[in-house]
């Protein structure tokens, strides 16, 4: 059972506020900086949020396969398309196949989903459900300032 005041270790925290520099670096870079630097932080940013949401998948499988003695091959191969999605994202920013609203609001998307997955688990340490909704407002607040502009490019 969950406690409802269970706190994430500081490493948690700590590791978890750093992953999301690269969220508000690419994303303020996008938003503010020179035109000559913008479609490079925008890449970043589509990079940066691919790894992310591919690390969540593998954590995902990962809580999947050690907390059960026979994983659920449905779970695991839903965690799994986690990257999946990631990589065609990141794929139709090198091929222009997708606009940016389109990459950015996929990543906004896919993030929530796993959030909602993630706080609604039964899985994984008790501190994990706050910890996930900080650091997912966090990813969410960087993509949204990245969402504005594209929209108004």
């Amino acid at each position: 059972m969950r406690q409802a005041i269970a706190r994430a270790p500081a490493s948690a925290w700590t590791m978890g506020v750093v992953s999301l520099i690269p969220f508000y670096v690419s994303a303020a870079l996008y938003c503010y900086g020179p035109a000559g630097v913008r479609d490079q932080a925008f890449f970043g940013l589509i990079g940066w949020s691919t790894a992310m949401l591919s690390y969540l998948g593998g954590v995902r499988a990962g809580l999947e396969i050690d907390s059960h003695i026979r994983p659920r091959l449905w779970s695991v191969a839903l965690a799994m398309l986690s990257p999946v999605a990631a990589l065609a994202l990141l794929f139709g920013a090198v091929t222009d196949r997708l606009t940016g609203v389109q990459q950015v609001s996929g990543f906004m998307t896919a993030f929530l989903l796993m959030w909602l997955w993630d706080t609604r688990a039964a899985d994984g340490p008790a501190w994990r459900p706050r910890y996930r909704t900080v650091i997912t407002a966090g990813a969410a607040v960087a993509l949204a300032f990245a969402l504005e502009q594209a929209m108004s490019l």
